[in-house]
């Protein structure tokens, strides 16, 4: 063959495979290196150009699969504007909604087009559309809504399935009350983005330790460090001298913390010290912006493969392996209204008043009463199978969490669950065959089907006190549910059922609830009346 690249095989004299050792000699001569006094049969044959394979070759092949493991991106932006402006004066026109009886168009084709913020409204007041009757108190109304959203599907390798994806959508109102003449605006909206927060994930509690939880106790060591980043960001910053400050000694005078530091128990404090703690962030490092721009969006995934099937051994035994992992989490802002007396210093910094002390407390504009984490592995592990002989399985665990930041009554409530579901199926094609019946239906494949779920959850509700460090279980349930089914197709139009279920509940507040058993069983008879 005069080549060095050469393959040898060897069967014994009835045909079976049998392992040998070599090395070539030469171009035309190779060695047996195994011993034996077996008689075999050996083949030798040159190996292929593609079947020659090097670290380069095998680099250059994964480097090329991994730039091109991207199969799809997928990016979405949506801004939505709206306008609600009530006792408008003019009439509506015929061309765009416009009337000419004013020295310009009403309302005019940036109002028409979409291309207005809140300052139409006092741009219409001045301009006499507006009815300014104080017996009349529905307020002017301008939102807007910014939604991203984007996709991204990976299969690095054959069967490997990988799916990012991310989101962020804010959502802003202001609304005023236009027939006063001294009514400022009023700030609101909703706010949630994807978010990661699986350093702190999977962390069990019991009340033996008094639900000890090592994500609240940094949680509130947090506290003191974010309120000194606060207060830092203020220094060599002057006094404003409007709103209450008109008139005030301090107004245009150098921030003094004497009169008035960061509230450490406010959700500008609060707010970034759990998102660190529960993110496993640093307090030094973590956003103080309560509404993280795009670059703080984090993804959430999905992973599938079903390539194990392509192992030798587990395709023997098995006709579909898949496995799944999926990773869910969202920050949220569930709602928030603006200080009715903040005064701003630029670059969203400002004082409220202290009713109390009558002080000047650096403050964000807005009131945000809480914020949530929530997190899912939806499954953290999971799989479904199905057997050469048709048997199909499946099994997965869940693992969720919600965390609340309520800050106005200094407290967080987590509540978790973690789910096992086990369940298997198999169908007998044309049972009749089984029971020995003779009759037979055209067009019908009586069929029996069976199948069997075991399900466990435990669901547990806490509420952490912030002033005392302190836990309480306020509710909770461990469940297990046992299921099974049968369905015989008895004929085209007829099918006969039977089912068992039996579901077990343990309370976690034995003063709330008590221990339930509830047991389901019976037979079933469906009919179907189409043609």
């Amino acid at each position: 063959m005069n080549v060095k690249k050469v393959k040898v095989t060897a069967t014994t004299t009835d045909g079976k495979p049998f392992a040998v050792e070599f090395k070539t000699v030469d171009n035309n001569n190779v060695e047996i290196l195994t011993r034996g006094d077996k008689s075999l049969k050996f083949t030798v044959t040159e190996v292929q150009a593609q079947e020659r394979k090097n670290f380069w070759t095998e680099l250059a092949q994964y480097s090329l699969r991994l730039f091109m493991s991207v199969r799809s991106v997928n990016v979405k932006w949506r801004n939505t504007k709206s306008l609600s402006l009530p006792q408008f004066v003019p009439n509506i026109g015929d061309i765009f909604g416009q009337s000419t009886h004013y020295d310009v168009m009403a309302p005019g084709l940036g109002f028409a087009f979409g291309f207005t913020d809140d300052s139409y409204i006092s741009k219409a007041k001045s301009r006499g559309w507006l009815l300014a009757d104080e017996t009349q108190t529905s307020p002017a109304l301008f939102s807007k809504t910014d939604e991203f959203t984007a996709e991204v599907q990976l299969e690095p390798i054959k069967g490997l399935k990988i799916t990012l994806t991310g989101n962020r959508t804010d959502n802003r109102t202001s609304q005023i009350q236009f027939m006063y003449d001294d009514m400022g605006y009023i700030y609101g909206g909703s706010y949630t983005k994807t978010h990661i927060a699986i350093k702190t994930a999977l962390r069990g509690y019991n009340a033996n330790n008094g639900y000890h939880s090592d994500a609240f106790d940094q949680f509130i060591d947090n506290i003191p460090i974010v309120a000194e980043r606060l207060q830092s960001q203020y220094i060599g910053k002057q006094y404003p001298t409007t709103g209450f400050f008109e008139g005030s000694g301090i107004a245009g005078s150098t921030f003094d913390p004497q009169n008035g530091s960061v509230n450490a128990s406010s959700s500008d404090v609060l707010i970034p010290a759990f998102m660190a703690a529960y993110s496993g962030k640093s307090a030094q490092k973590v956003t103080l912006n309560p509404f993280p721009g795009l670059k703080d969006i984090l993804p959430n995934w999905r992973i599938t493969y079903d390539g194990l099937t392509k192992i030798p051994f587990m395709k023997k035994i098995f006709k579909s392996f898949s496995l799944t992992h999926a990773y869910q989490c969202t920050y949220s802002v569930g709602s928030f209204n603006s200080f009715s007396d903040w005064v701003t210093i630029g670059q969203g910094l400002g004082f409220t008043k202290d009713e109390l002390t009558s002080g000047a407390i650096p403050s964000s504009p807005y009131n945000i009463s809480s914020v949530t984490i929530t997190e899912k592995f939806a499954p953290l592990i999971g799989f479904n199978a199905t057997l050469n002989n048709n048997i199909t399985f499946n099994a997965e665990y869940r693992d969720g969490r919600t965390l609340t930041l309520n800050s106005a009554a200094g407290q967080i409530v987590e509540a978790s669950n973690r789910q096992f579901v086990l369940g298997a199926g198999y169908k007998i094609a044309n049972f009749n065959s089984v029971l020995k019946l003779k009759t037979k239906q055209q067009g019908v494949s009586n069929d029996l089907t069976l199948n069997l779920n075991v399900q466990w959850s435990n669901n547990t509700a806490l509420i952490r006190k912030i002033e005392d460090r302190s836990a309480q279980a306020t509710s909770g349930t461990k469940t297990l549910s046992i299921n099974f089914t049968a369905n015989y197709v008895l004929s085209k139009r007829i099918t006969l059922g039977a089912f068992f279920d039996h579901q077990i509940n343990t309370p976690l507040v034995s003063a709330s609830a008590y221990p339930t058993t509830n047991s389901n069983y019976g037979l079933s008879i469906n009919m179907s009346l189409v043609k």
